[in-house]
């Protein structure tokens, strides 16, 4: 019986990528093991990752989960793109990523937590923005807030968790936040090691917009999507290794703060286009101009849980990722960093 498979890649497109897809009829019999599918070419003169004259790119298929949309045997399919010789395309990030795993990264066991921002759009206005004036109430009442005049977008909020969750994708939560139709999930957790957070991060991203579709919806990952008084929208990264987690553990994620300091410029680059609209020292945020850490500190660039401090042990906050940042560069930077990996 044949089923179907959505191909899901990175695109090319600068300075922010683009998640694009294509589907597939596969007629063998129902797998899960990625390298039982066929890899499949695209034109990569279109997704901005091949010239016209040479436009051939290859996905090649990574990690399968149940596609939650078609449901029955239909599957989603995350792909790495390659180049024709089968070696990672440029844009490949996620192989730079396997790369900083297998040079050593892997060893430290860490796990990944990622609290994904974003903002529902309704053509060109945000959700819950009236179209009378220009402004709704100022921010306050929105954050965790309930009810008609306070949240918007909960119906494709509640029906993007619920796909996640048949996808078996690791999301751990929802909530609203502090602008109107501005909302958060978080996927990842105890166990979600990079490159699992990242993948199941991207395939959340892609529902999040095929579910919009059906809702006339868009949902935007801009970091700074209404200027003025209101906040803009990250992507906190929740990271921890063994030693960070084990007793003696805060020695260890302080040590990782002031490497994380040294090389403040260097992540800033692969945190996300734009972030400097978002990293301004208001709004919950540091300034992108300074290097800050502290414990349960949401103004600083990374925070140290109470509980952590408290404990001994755990994790820290890495607040700077905007929220369209693309996880795999932000696992490598993480990682490189904290493990001297550079």
């Amino acid at each position: 019986m044949a089923y179907q498979a959505e191909y899901i890649w990175t695109d090319g497109t600068e300075p922010t990528a683009l998640v694009r897809s294509k589907t597939r009829i596969i007629t063998d019999a129902p797998t899960k093991d990625p390298s039982a599918l066929p890899k499949w070419q695209f034109d990569g003169s279109s997704t901005n990752q091949a010239p016209g004259r040479d436009s051939d790119c290859i996905l090649e298929p990574v990690r399968i989960v149940p596609d939650p949309v078609r449901g029955g045997e239909n599957i989603l399919v995350l792909c790495e793109v390659h180049n024709p010789d089968g070696t990672p395309h440029a844009t490949n990030r996620r192989a730079k990523l396997r790369a900083a795993l297998d040079a050593g990264a892997g060893k430290a066991d860490a796990w990944v937590a990622f609290e994904q921002e974003y903002t529902f759009f309704e053509g060109s206005r945000p959700l819950g923005f009236p179209a009378e004036r220009r402004f709704p109430a100022a921010q306050g009442p929105y954050y965790c807030g309930v009810g008609a005049d306070e949240v918007y977008g909960r119906e494709l909020v509640e029906d993007h968790t619920e796909a996640c969750l048949r996808a078996g994708l690791s999301i751990c939560g929802t909530n609203a936040e502090v602008m109107p139709g501005q909302w958060e999930f978080q996927i990842g957790g105890p166990g979600v090691d990079p490159l699992m957070a990242a993948d199941h991060l991207w395939l959340a991203r892609w529902l999040l917009y095929r579910i919009g579709e059906n809702y006339d919806i868009s949902a935007t990952l801009d970091p700074k999507p209404v200027p003025g008084d209101w906040n803009g929208a990250g992507m906190h990264t929740n990271y921890s290794t063994a030693k960070m987690r084990t007793e003696g553990g805060r020695a260890v994620i302080e040590e990782a703060c002031e490497k994380l300091r040294a090389q403040h410029e260097r992540h800033l680059t692969v945190y996300g286009h734009g972030n400097e609209g978002r990293l301004t020292g208001l709004h919950e945020t540091c300034s992108y101009k300074e290097f800050r850490w502290g414990v349960a500190d949401r103004t600083s660039s990374i925070r140290i849980p109470r509980s952590v401090a408290s404990d001994g042990y755990g994790y820290l906050e890495d607040r700077r990722p905007a929220a369209n940042a693309d996880p795999y560069n932000v696992c490598d930077a993480l990682l490189r960093t904290t493990l001297d990996l550079w």
